[in-house]
């Protein structure tokens, strides 16, 4: 009991379900917040197929702290403990609560350049800090501004950060 082509596709851009379609485990496509799913029903067992996730999981819009002669990228307390420190060894992660830190390579995807930053939990604040290169690696050589949207996240594959500037600030 197949639905015809066009009642089919008409059901669909409606989301609306068909019930053939389901009791024959025939797939059925969504779009969903600019995301493409696939639904197959088979034997009482649906699976999704998620075709796009945003892959930035750390995402900071710069401050002028962010960006000052201090050389340092401040990232919230949640952000590092849920993000950061679960992709480390245990040895660098215990390292990273420390005021002495423990060195992140970070690959930059814009200009396909490896760098390296100290990662370190910064005393006064007890917040965590990136240090090191910041201001010349990233700041002056990328031309980060106030406001600039920049991005985060661990490749398993190659055990670094890759980073990304994914907005850049309305001129003022």
């Amino acid at each position: 009991m197949n639905c015809p082509g066009n009642e089919r596709e008409q059901l669909l851009s409606n989301k609306r379900k068909c019930p053939n379609c389901e009791a024959s485990g025939i797939s059925t496509r969504r779009f969903f917040k600019n995301t493409y799913f696939e639904e197959e029903k088979h034997e009482g067992v649906s699976t999704t197929l998620k075709l796009y996730e945003d892959p930035w999981k750390i995402k900071k819009t710069l401050t002028d702290s962010d960006l000052g002669v201090l050389s340092r990228l401040l990232l919230a307390v949640e952000v590092v403990k849920k993000q950061v420190l679960p992709m480390l060894s245990a040895d660098q992660a215990r390292a990273a609560e420390t005021e002495e830190g423990t060195p992140i390579d970070i690959w930059d995807m814009d200009t396909a350049s490896m760098h390296q930053l100290v990662l370190k939990k910064w005393a006064s604040s007890k917040s965590s800090v990136f240090i090191g290169k910041w201001n010349q690696d990233f700041v002056k050589r990328r031309e980060l501004k106030r406001g600039d949207k920049i991005g985060f996240y661990w490749d398993p594959y190659y055990s670094v950060f890759n980073f990304s500037v994914i907005e850049r600030a309305m001129a003022t």
